[in-house]
């Protein structure tokens, strides 16, 4: 993949987190730090919604990357690192549904339907409160996704305020972080 690398120096297996506007009660700054702790170098993306809920500041100061939310032009900014693996992690309702019809409508989803594409392993770990979780479309999209080859980490008899995992529940759901580099997006 020409003009995608690891910054020199940087060896770690490169994790893609998305984000959306769905609710992270133990903190997104926690879970970045839980990551990189876990040995993993972290690249946040969010949808235009969970850019609005996110301290992208604090992010980007963890993870000395920028926070994408919107596809770049042609030509500009830089490339990302190649991904290893892709948390999508609290993912909205409206972002797992999104996600499993392939509407990308906007670059986070947009990123999850081309990570599939390329065969990165995909977690997502949505959250939504009961009544939309009871939605048939939402169950259906979990079973789309599954499908695919997704792993998805939901329980959806667990009470709401326990139903997202612990970011300790999270980080053990993903593979080894000595995966070969697979990916880099295109926009």
């Amino acid at each position: 993949m020409e003009g995608a690398g690891r910054v020199p120096g940087d060896d770690r297996s490169v994790l893609y987190l998305v984000i959306s506007g769905a609710p992270a009660p133990e903190g997104l700054p926690s879970l970045v730090m839980m990551l990189q702790s876990a040995g993993w170098r972290v690249v946040v993306f969010s949808t235009p919604t969970g850019i609005r809920f996110a301290d992208v500041a604090e992010l980007e100061g963890l993870t000395g990357e920028p926070v994408r939310w919107e596809y770049r032009m042609p030509g500009t900014g830089t490339r990302t690192p190649p991904a290893d693996v892709v948390l999508a992690c609290p993912l909205s309702f409206n972002s797992v549904n999104k996600f499993a019809h392939g509407h990308a409508d906007n670059f986070a989803v947009g990123l999850l339907c081309e990570m599939v594409g390329y065969g990165v392993p995909v977690v997502v770990v949505p959250h939504c409160k009961p009544q939309l979780a009871s939605h048939p479309a939402f169950g259906a999209s979990l079973e789309t996704l599954r499908g695919t080859g997704v792993r998805i980490v939901f329980d959806p008899d667990a009470p709401y305020e326990a139903r997202l995992p612990s970011w300790a529940e999270v980080t053990a759901t993903l593979p080894a972080t000595d995966a070969p580099c697979t990916a880099t997006p295109t926009p």
